[in-house]
Parts: C-alpha cells; sequence; structure tokens
C-alpha cells in the first residue's frame, strides 16, 4: 500500500474576529500556522464509576530536590473559575510525563504505575484501534510526526511525550452529599498559545496534556485508572483527527462519547454491568420514556438522566461492536470524514452490508429492537455476551397514549391483539416487535409483543415530535422495585463530564468554527 502523506498546508496571516459573544477566535501555533480555538469549553471527560477504593499508596515519598516544578492552570468545577496547580514531575517515561498535583497524596511508585501502563500499555492498543498511522508533513516537504499522538505532541509541546497531570480536580464532591464527580478532563485550549490579553487563552498550558483526577482515590495504574485515560486519550485524539480527516466540524459529542466508552472496552477487556444495571434499574425514570444519548442531556429537569446518557451510548457501541464481529468498527468511525451520525452509518453499513444501516434509521430501530427482544444472537440482540444479555428495556408506563420524543428516542409498549400500527408522521416511526420468536415488523404487531415507536430524525437540533403508544397497562415483569432505584442513586458516585458540570452552572458550550476555511487535506503517493 503505497504510503499516505497528509499535508497541513502553511496560511496567510488572517485576523482574528470580534467575539460577539462566541468563542470564535484565531491565533498563531507556536508552529507559525493557524488553527480555530473551540472555546473555553471544549471539555472531553471519562463517564464511568469510579470504584469507592482506598488508595493503594502506602504513603507519599518525600520529593527529591531535584524535582522538576511547574505551575499548570486547571479548571475549578464547583465555581466555574480557572485556577493554578503547583505540581512536580514524578516520572518522565519513555512517550508520558506525570507531573502530581502537590498535596494530592500520589506517590512515587503510584506515579510510576501509571507511566509504564501508558507506555506499555495505552499507547499502543490506543494507536492500534484509534490512531491514524501516516507519515504527517508540513508544506509537503518536512515530515513531522507519524501517528496521531505524534502529531498531538507536535500541535502542543513538542517535548514527545504525552502531559498526564494528576490532581485533585475541584467538582464539588461530597461523599453523601455531592455523588458527581469528574474523573477526568481534555481541553483542546491546551494545544494554543498563551495570550495574556485573551480572557480564554491566557489559560493554556501550551501542552498536547490530559488532567486526571485523584479524589476519590483509585488504585493508579490499575484497570480503572487505565481507563480513565484512555478515554481522555480518545477525545484528544479525535480532537486531533479532525484536522487531517476533512471534517467541517468537531464530531457529534454522542459520537465521541461513543467513542471514548469504546476505548474503555479497549483497555479493560471488559464489559461495564453498572451500564446494564442503571439501564435496567432506570433510577432516572427517563429511559422508559425514551432517553438516550443521541440529542445530549436534553432532559436537564432531571439531574440523573446524563447518566442515562453515559448508560445507552455504552450499550450502543457495544452493539456495534458485537454485530460487526470486530473492534475495527472503530477506526472507521474515528478516521471518518463526516463528523455526524453518517459516519457511525457509513461505518456500519461497511462492517455489515445488506442490512439497510446506511440508514439511520434502520440502524436506531435494530438497536431500539435489540434493547427489548435481546435474543442471543442475530440482529436483535448483544450476541449472547455474558454480561449484556441481561439487559432488558422497559415498557412505557401504563394509560400512556401519547408520547413527546425528541430524535434519537424510543419507547416500548405492549400491544393488544385489536391495536394496529399507527401511520408514520414525519419523522415518527413504529414497528412490531416479538420476544418469544425474535422479529420486528414494520406493518404489524405480534400477540403479547410490543410496539416501538421511536424519531428518526437525524437532527441532533430538532424539535420533539408526539408519537403514539397502545396505552395498556405494564405487565408486573416490567416494573422494577422502586427501593432497588433509590439504592442506586444513593450509590455513587458517578462520574459525569465536566462540560455537563459546566452546563449545570449555566455555561453552555459555544459552537465551533467552520474548519473548512483551513487549507487541510489528504493525498497518496501513487
Amino acid at each position: 500500500m503505497p504510503p499516505i502523506y497528509i499535508i497541513i498546508q502553511k496560511m496567510a496571516d488572517i485576523k482574528r474576529p470580534c467575539y460577539n459573544g462566541l468563542f470564535d477566535i484565531y491565533i498563531h501555533m507556536k508552529t507559525k500556522f493557524l488553527l480555530s480555538a473551540f472555546g473555553l469549553f471544549l471539555l472531553l471527560f471519562f463517564s464511568c464509576d469510579i470504584p469507592n477504593e482506598d488508595s493503594d499508596d502506602p504513603g507519599l515519598e518525600p520529593s527529591a530536590p531535584n524535582y522538576q516544578s511547574r505551575t499548570f492552570w486547571a479548571m475549578d468545577f464547583a465555581n466555574n473559575q480557572h485556577y493554578q496547580v503547583e505540581a512536580e514531575l514524578f516520572v518522565d517515561g519513555q512517550r508520558c510525563r506525570i507531573w502530581v498535583e502537590k498535596g494530592a497524596g500520589v506517590s512515587l511508585n503510584s506515579a510510576r504505575s501509571v507511566a509504564n501502563a501508558y507506555d506499555n500499555i495505552l499507547y499502543s492498543r490506543m494507536m492500534d484501534n484509534f490512531g491514524i498511522r501516516a507519515n504527517f508533513t508540513y508544506d509537503g516537504f518536512t515530515v513531522i510526526a507519524r501517528d496521531t499522538m505524534e502529531l498531538s505532541d507536535w500541535l502542543g509541546d513538542g517535548d514527545g511525550k504525552l502531559t498526564i497531570l494528576l490532581l485533585n480536580i475541584r467538582d464539588a464532591y461530597q461523599p453523601g452529599v455531592n455523588n458527581t464527580v469528574i474523573a477526568g478532563y481534555f481541553w483542546s485550549g491546551n494545544f494554543y498559545v498563551n495570550d495574556p490579553r485573551d480572557s480564554l487563552l491566557r489559560f493554556s498550558n501550551e501542552s498536547d496534556m490530559i488532567y486526571i483526577g485523584t479524589n476519590p482515590q483509585f488504585p493508579l495504574g490499575s484497570t480503572e485508572s487505565n481507563v480513565i485515560i484512555a478515554h481522555e486519550m480518545q477525545h484528544l485524539m479525535n480532537f486531533v483527527s479532525t484536522f487531517v480527516t476533512g471534517r467541517i466540524s468537531l464530531m457529534d459529542l454522542w459520537i465521541d462519547e461513543g467513542l471514548s466508552s469504546a476505548a474503555e472496552w479497549i483497555i479493560s477487556g471488559t464489559r461495564n454491568s453498572n451500564h446494564v444495571v442503571w439501564f435496567n434499574n432506570d433510577p432516572s425514570g427517563m429511559i422508559q420514556r425514551g432517553n438516550n444519548f443521541f440529542v445530549w442531556d436534553n432532559h436537564k429537569d432531571v439531574q440523573t438522566a446524563i447518566i442515562d446518557e453515559y448508560a445507552t451510548v455504552y450499550l450502543f457501541f457495544q452493539w456495534l461492536r458485537l454485530q460487526a464481529g470486530s473492534n475495527s468498527i472503530f477506526y472507521d468511525i474515528i478516521t471518518s470524514g463526516d463528523h455526524d451520525f453518517v459516519a457511525v452509518t457509513a461505518a456500519a453499513n461497511s462492517a455489515m452490508p445488506g442490512r439497510g444501516y446506511e440508514e439511520w434509521g434502520t440502524l436506531l430501530k435494530t438497536w431500539l429492537a435489540a434493547n427489548y427482544i435481546n435474543a442471543p444472537s442475530g440482529s436483535f440482540g448483544y450476541m449472547n455476551d455474558s454480561v449484556l444479555r441481561d439487559l432488558k428495556a422497559r415498557t412505557i408506563s401504563s394509560g400512556t397514549t401519547n408520547i413527546s420524543l425528541a430524535p434519537g428516542e424510543g419507547v416500548y409498549s405492549i400491544t393488544n391483539p385489536d391495536f394496529s400500527i399507527p401511520g408514520q408522521g414525519l419523522n415518527i416511526r413504529y414497528a412490531g416487535l416479538n420476544r418469544n420468536t425474535p422479529a420486528l415488523s414494520d406493518i404489524s404487531v405480534f400477540p403479547g409483543g410490543a410496539l416501538l415507536s421511536f424519531n428518526a430524525n437525524t437532527d441532533i437540533g430538532g424539535r420533539t415530535e408526539s408519537g403514539r403508544t397502545t396505552g395498556v397497562t405494564t405487565s408486573i415483569d416490567e416494573v422494577s422495585d422502586n427501593l432497588s432505584r433509590q439504592a442506586l442513586l444513593s450509590s455513587g458516585p458517578f462520574a459525569i463530564g465536566a462540560r455537563d458540570i459546566l452546563r449545570r452552572n449555566g455555561n453552555e458550550v459555544n459552537p465551533a468554527p467552520d474548519l473548512s476555511r483551513f487549507n487541510i487535506g489528504i493525498i497518496t503517493d501513487e
């Protein structure tokens, strides 16, 4: 196969426009070409529950006199303010540098465990599944990097290593009081030149880096620690890939989060049963009413509904992997030139041709059917996976005959012999489902089965639409124990995104500028 050369063309100066309330900023990179900054709140993050374990550290080893010190900027998510972190370089690894906040309670041995995990496990596995290996050139002549992480470093501080800052992330976490926590995050603003005159970029650390939390503590260098790093690495890699795939925008949030949830599996090799427990028990009560990942955080009035997004996007990407029979589908998505659902449908259609998955409505419908039917084989289930085979979708509450569904949302209602599938709406679709003999029908329902009502609109900013349900009383085996729901809600801590915390506090993410204005291309040397 001929080598691929990715050309980043040098551009003429472009004057920085007025903000006009948007984080639409253009600045010179240290590498003397222009890229677009995407705003203060382009923060990407880890979403799995963190085990509430004591630290494995026997005690912090005293700092050696020759430890290198540095001040980093970080975000206080409790009050939406940036602050400075005094840190020491604990480990200078082969591919990473581990910096530790002073007083964070991290031992030298634990920092070494993180560096060893990154150098020997994380880097290669993440590159194998999410990275682009190619000759990245500047001005068509000088090879500046040979894979995504090397390109990330070239865009960052150029030291040849990823900066990992271990710190106590300020997120207002309090056991028993506030059970939500940020386990880690990535901010693209660190790729840009620190400008003291700029209200946003004066907080740039000018480094390719990720932030990993130490409170609540978990065994650093363990699988739990590694999946957090992998989750944030995918966000970083996804951001960098934007500039070499030809996308005109950052990937939709649900795809970026889905790929990061896939990275958790890539590193751990196990399924996260917590997501199945959350889905089955539905503590927010909103999954039963259709809430899922496609329109992210669109039920802000229910505080715990945001956890539904993390659970369902994890399940969707695991279903994709199991149906495709390979995790190469993740690579096809992250390297796509599309930033929206088309990246997923194209990858699904390529991996599973002939099933109609090039159409989002068909792919969505089949996954929703899999959550209800969950057959041990075939499209309508999770291939008898030892953990995911326990997934069981709920039917809608009794007496409900109409329900508002946002794009991507779907609900189930029990059918009776006298019910017929309603006519299709603008984006509302219907299908009959049968658990006993796994089947789906677009024209009729099954006795004792369920009606799937869903919104196939591909616009994540689209309006809600009204769909019909059967209104049949929910059967007793579909009702959960309310006490178990309450126990699940109080268990925690629940890791949610930094962006979600900011949004809760009234700081919405601003739109990114059009990336097509930057002359970035891919050519093949024939």
